[in-house]
């Protein structure tokens, strides 16, 4: 065994455990103090234990009763460890805290061991040692800490099903540490629970004012305005009908914001969002005037590829037209001629809108009646429940039964279901719930298969004697989904009864 005379450099994995063996010599000097009655230490207990000190890896507590006695033991035994060990006390970052004890006192013996004066509460391995947990200041570090991890993940560019694991692995873990010390008040849990769930649904987390994310709580006439965007069912008209015109470029997002094109940047140009180092810049950072001319510049966190450089280019060319002014970014109403909204024009656009969507509905059940697959008077219900009119959404996602087939296979998968407003972004939960690509083909596979199962079903219902079974669907869903792994994946072949046992363990061999 050999060893280097000028000893181990920083960060060297060896240095944490030759540190521990040392500072064990000054737990020992402690230990000897107390046994030898030079250190009177704190007692607990109707059958006395005697704390002197407390020790995590550098961070030391020593504790004891306040008396000149125990201030000569404790500076006799940190100089002598000094000596011994090569190793200097850091005085300025050490602090003398009383509890009921005379400022007389603490004042003498913090110039006796030359340390700063603390007071209660102190941080100690990062809980406030002595606050008060029913204080709400007293949770705030947690609080900080969690909207701050929230902000440095982004969470506009997490999928749902990311969000959702991050909250379960990440946010739930976070307030452990607090918990195992302190008792979480009923205010302080629900301002943890709010931030979680603004998190979820894709809002900030810095306590703007925002309407109640809960529905059914919210009053008949919000129900109303909420519903206003689902109105018409092939497109969100409301988003539709606004557009960005950018002035001076001060407040309108480079790449967030849909204000050239059909889409924002980021989605046109996804590979130069990831390269930019200007992800939260505005329109007007992405450039300057030089010779009265506004000249497009982009920071990069590499040098650009050949294949980069030709999307540059054709970013560029889309930008050419675009030219900056004095005027302030504001919103533009589509639909009126001067930009300006109006009940009128939304009253208008919405008429038309629906005018078609009833017209293509009409030829379609036309059709359907005229081959002979329909009957002229039978009512477009929902084969899954009572009383609620069939549309793709509300059969696939939204009907009970449907949700309970939904709960069924996520329970079989493992996953954690918070049932969304869209299949879109029920696909992007799944699809940010797999670990790897062999894994993200197979829960989209049994994605599909969960849509043709309930689709048949429905069918079988109306055309058929079948019926809306929940629990014979999800059998169903397992048994073909199998099959269609065994076809079309490159997995491993595994029995019937290892895949409706763990779909995910197959998918991973």
């Amino acid at each position: 065994m050999g060893y280097d005379k000028r000893g181990l450099k920083q960060g060297d994995p060896l240095a944490p455990f030759l540190f521990l063996l040392v500072v064990e010599g000054f737990s020992s000097l402690m230990r000897k103090a107390v046994k030898l009655n030079l250190f009177k230490g704190f007692s607990i207990g109707r059958n006395p234990v005697v704390i002197s000190h407390l020790q995590y890896a550098d961070d030391t507590l020593c504790i004891g009763e306040a008396s000149v006695n125990n201030l000569w033991t404790l500076k006799a035994i940190l100089r002598g460890f000094e000596l011994a060990s090569g190793l200097k006390v850091n005085f300025w970052k050490s602090g003398l805290i009383g509890v009921n004890v005379n400022p007389t006192f603490l004042s003498m013996a913090c110039t006796f061991l030359n340390c700063r004066l603390g007071s209660l509460p102190f941080k100690y391995l990062g809980l406030l040692i002595g606050a008060n947990p029913k204080s709400l200041s007293t949770w705030e570090p947690l609080l900080d800490h969690l909207r701050n991890r929230l902000c440095s993940w982004r969470n506009k560019h997490i999928s749902l099903g990311g969000r959702i694991v991050m909250i379960n692995a990440v946010l739930n873990a976070i307030p452990i540490f607090y918990l195992s010390f302190l008792k979480m008040p009923s205010k302080v849990w629900k301002k943890v629970v709010r931030i979680q769930r603004e998190f979820l649904w894709g809002g900030e987390v810095r306590g703007d004012k925002k309407i109640n994310w809960n529905p059914a709580k919210a009053s008949y006439w919000w129900k109303d305005i909420c519903s206003l965007d689902v109105v018409v069912e092939s497109k969100n008209w409301l988003v539709d009908s606004l557009e960005r015109r950018v002035g001076n470029g001060i407040s309108t997002s480079f790449w967030s914001t849909k204000w050239i094109g059909e889409a924002p940047l980021s989605v046109v140009f996804p590979r130069l969002f990831s390269l930019s180092n200007q992800k939260e810049g505005k329109v007007k950072d992405f450039g300057e005037f030089a010779n009265e001319r506004w000249n497009w510049s982009f920071a990069c966190r590499r040098e650009l590829f050949q294949r980069e450089e030709l999307l540059v280019a054709q970013l560029r060319v889309l930008l050419n037209p675009v030219t900056l002014s004095l005027e302030e970014d504001r919103w533009r109403w589509r639909p009126d001629p001067e930009g300006l909204f109006s009940v009128k024009s939304s009253y208008n656009i919405l008429v038309e809108e629906l005018r078609v969507e009833e017209e293509l509905e009409d030829e379609i059940a036309w059709n359907l009646e005229a081959r002979g697959l329909i009957l002229a008077d039978r009512p477009w219900e929902c084969m899954g429940c009572v009383g609620n009119v069939e549309v793709a959404l509300h059969l696939f996602l939204h009907c009970p039964s449907a949700m309970l087939v939904w709960y069924e296979i996520f329970r079989w998968l493992g996953l954690v279901l918070v049932v969304p407003p869209s299949l879109f972004l029920l696909f992007e939960m799944m699809w940010g719930y797999a670990r790897n690509e062999k894994t993200r083909k197979g829960y989209l596979m049994i994605w599909h298969t969960t849509l043709w199962s309930i689709w048949k079903v429905r069918n079988n219902a109306i055309f058929g004697k079948g019926s809306f079974i929940p629990h014979l669907i999800v059998d169903d869903i397992k048994v073909l989904s199998w099959k269609w792994s065994l076809m079309r994946l490159k997995v491993s072949s595994c029995m019937f009864y290892e895949w409706s046992w763990d779909p995910g363990d197959c998918l991973l061999r």
